[in-house]
């Protein structure tokens, strides 16, 4: 690259650096250089614009000729976060009662050397001489204006990690000291989540304290009321041993990874069996179990076989369901059975907060096999947050029915079973009668494939129990079915996402209200409404041909007359990719009382766009650090719908509040060519018939800017292309 080339990159990227900044300070309050503001108890020190500007020069290269304009901008950058700090994240902070007098602003401690901390949080007084050694989290401030994600965050997290390390902290907090808060594992970077839901708020001591000891490598989920049955640990950890197990199999001939996925299940089985047998007995004491396999003769391959002979041999064993899930290949020895022994008995299954199924199958299997698996998997952290959305009232332990009709593997009856067991033990009613109740009489579950039935009753044993009511069907659509209470009006709550496209099935047509269409997710819609109570409560995925074909107004209607949608989650179009990209969306309703059914809600529904959930918007599907709009939705969602269902009784204060759970795509987003609104109400006034009664969340929240040019314009441009495309066949000819 020749120097003048070099010189304008230079000068044009420093030009951009200056624009952001400039931009970044806007109409921003920052303290005056005369302000007396005090921080750690002294009056704050002022970084003069000569003191700066060496540290520009030194960090940036900025330019001898540029020291004044540049550092004086740098300088009131940083003021501008000090003064954000003390005028928003200080008041925050004692909010949860952490006093300013227990913090420290941009210090150093011993521990971090030359490493400037913006808050160090301590349990005890500044002055006191222990201060240090009682710190049990730093804070990284950014300025009001940083989004989650962007530059000036990913920095503060590149900091913050670096100087908690130091510290020997096991977390840290990034912050723009108004909006965005998140808590962040030291050890990994991932967010860490606090009784199964992720922390977006500021925290009391008490919690910090919990974040510094529950914290690890291998673990970001800290318990404080909830439910904690095992040490948990990382799905990473897990997928470390996957890939251990794979050299094991490739040693003895099981090259492909379609043939490695039902030893690894026949393996876990037996663990999770071997685990819930050490909490209470129920096979006969002669009956091996993990513990003790190899243990007397050092016949591995003996003893899984004995066991396995005697677990599956009665149809009276508790485990009768899980026969057709243990195959073990004959190319295993005795070595490579002690090798995946040894290899598995660090993990405990049971409770474990992650898919272990899912995480097999993403392991291990080809693509035609996760095509194949895809149509029976969602994943959890989607699953997750829509149990932990649709049971968000469910606390007191009272006698529920909770139904998926299609339940694949049984994600969303496994996040199902753990969200009310979080909530009972959270508000102290999970006693032993509640216990019994989750496991023997809340879940049914229904599909027509027998393998997906047996992986559900797998998955709902690892989380805890709950298998009891899953059955094999032969078409949920088509009539109802007494003997395994699948009818009409029989569930308070149903969660799940149907098969999507034609469907073959025998059920008659002519049994539907809703729609005359042959469509699987438009059946499914209707079936599942008329199978929960009245008051019961839906979350269910459906695609964006339901929501908006003019085709399926009477479809969109129908619905509306027969329950109050309060919710739409619009999903990222890679949330089931690679399986596939339809764009897909969840609906949050609950079915209406006997005397409403006919008319169409007054009340406003809520709209929210998920463009980032936490992994990468391509086929591969990897975790990303930065794009995550899960914890903002998780962070504004139950407030929201609460706001929502006041708007009649006190609109007032509906519109008053509203503009907390709305709000326009930021800096950040828009750098993705995102558009319009990140989450907004749409009044149920504007859903009507010269839309079709479009509920498509786009629609409302970035709809589509016609853009019109002249006739003479588009012939211009037109010719340019047809000349481009003349061009290139010419260039292409001569190659020839």
């Amino acid at each position: 690259m020749s120097i003048l080339w070099y010189i304008i990159i230079v000068n044009t990227y420093r030009s951009y650096q200056w624009e952001i900044l400039s931009k970044r300070l806007g109409k921003s309050k920052v303290l005056p250089t005369d302000a007396d503001v005090d921080i750690n108890g002294i009056p704050a020190t002022r970084v003069n614009d000569q003191e700066f500007a060496p540290n520009v020069k030194a960090q940036t290269g900025i330019s001898r000729i540029n020291f004044a304009k540049e550092g004086r901008l740098m300088s009131l950058i940083k003021k501008e976060e000090t003064n954000d700090i003390i005028q928003y994240l200080l008041p925050n902070l004692e909010f949860v009662l952490i006093q300013k007098n227990q913090c420290k602003v941009d210090t150093t401690t011993e521990a971090s050397g030359r490493l400037r901390g913006d808050v160090w949080i301590s349990r005890v007084d500044q002055t006191n001489n222990l201060f240090e050694d009682n710190i049990v989290a730093l804070v990284e401030a950014k300025h009001h204006k940083c989004e989650v994600g962007d530059m000036d965050w990913r920095d503060a997290m590149r900091q913050g990690k670096e100087k908690a390390t130091k510290h020997g902290l096991n977390s840290y907090i990034v912050t723009n000291c108004l909006t965005n808060f998140r808590f962040y594992s030291s050890h990994t970077d991932d967010e860490i989540f606090l009784d199964g839901k992720p922390l977006s708020k500021p925290q009391p001591l008490l919690i910090l304290e919990l974040i510094q000891t529950q914290v690890n490598p291998e673990n970001r989920h800290v318990i404080y009321k909830a439910n904690k049955t095992t040490t948990p640990f990382s799905e990473a950890k897990f997928r470390t041993a996957l890939k251990k197990l794979a050299h094991i199999y490739r040693s003895c001939g099981l090259k492909k990874g379609d043939d490695r996925i039902d030893p690894t299940v026949s393996f876990v089985v037996l663990k999770y069996i071997g685990e819930k047998e050490l909490e209470h007995r129920t096979l006969p004491k002669k009956v091996n179990i993990w513990k003790d396999y190899g243990q007397d003769k050092g016949d591995y391959v003996g003893d899984f076989e004995i066991t396995v002979k005697h677990i599956f041999k009665k149809k009276t064993s508790p485990y009768y369901d899980f026969k057709d899930l243990v195959k073990f290949p004959e190319k295993l020895n005795d070595e490579h059975y002690k090798q995946i022994y040894d290899e598995l008995s660090g993990f405990h299954f049971h409770g474990c907060n992650f898919d272990v199924f899912g995480s097999i199958y993403e392991e291990f299997a080809s693509q035609e096999k996760k095509k194949e698996f895809g149509e029976f998997y969602t994943r959890r952290h989607i699953t997750g947050i829509a149990a932990r959305f649709l049971l968000r009232n469910e606390v007191t332990g009272r006698s529920l029915k909770i139904c998926d009709p299609a339940c694949g593997s049984g994600g969303f009856l496994t996040e199902a079973y753990r969200a009310l067991l979080n909530n009972y033990t959270i508000h102290d009613k999970l006693n032993d009668d509640v216990r019994r109740g989750l496991k023997e009489s809340t879940f049914w579950g229904f599909d027509n494939d027998a393998t997906s039935v047996a992986r559900t009753k797998l998955n709902m044993f690892l989380v805890g129990d709950g298998h009891t009511h899953i059955y094999e069907t032969n078409d949920s659509l088509d009539g109802w079915d007494i003997t395994t209470e699948w009818g009409e009006n029989r569930f308070d709550y149903i969660l799940t996402n149907p098969p999507m496209g034609s469907y073959k099935g025998s059920a008659n047509i002519n049994n539907f209200k809703f729609t005359n269409e042959k469509r699987n997710e438009l059946l499914f819609v209707e079936k599942v409404i008329r199978a929960t109570k009245l008051g019961g409560e839906i979350a269910i995925v459906v695609n964006d041909g339901a929501l908006e074909a003019p085709s399926r107004e009477t479809f969109r209607t129908k619905l509306l007359e027969n329950c109050d949608l309060y919710a739409v989650i619009s999903l990222t179009k890679f949330e089931f990719a690679p399986y596939t990209k339809e764009k897909t969306y969840i609906l949050f309703m609950q079915k209406k009382q006997e005397e409403d059914i006919g008319s169409i809600q007054s009340l406003p529904v809520w709209h929210f766009i998920v463009d980032y959930d936490g992994f990468a918007n391509s086929d591969k599907r990897y975790q990303t650090k930065f794009h995550d709009d899960l914890v903002e939705l998780e962070a504004k969602f139950y407030d929201a719908i609460g706001l929502a269902r006041l708007s009649l009784a006190d609109p007032a204060k509906f519109y008053k509040e509203r503009q907390q759970y709305e709000r326009e795509v930021n800096e950040f987003e828009k750098q993705d060519a995102l558009t319009g609104k990140k989450c907004a109400y749409v009044e149920m006034a504007s859903v009507n018939k010269t839309n079709y009664h479009n509920l498509l969340s786009e629609y409302y929240l970035r709809p589509y800017e016609e853009k019109k040019i002249a006739e003479s314009e588009f012939n211009k441009r037109l010719q340019e292309i047809l000349d481009e495309v003349k061009s290139l066949s010419t260039s292409i000819e001569v190659k020839k």
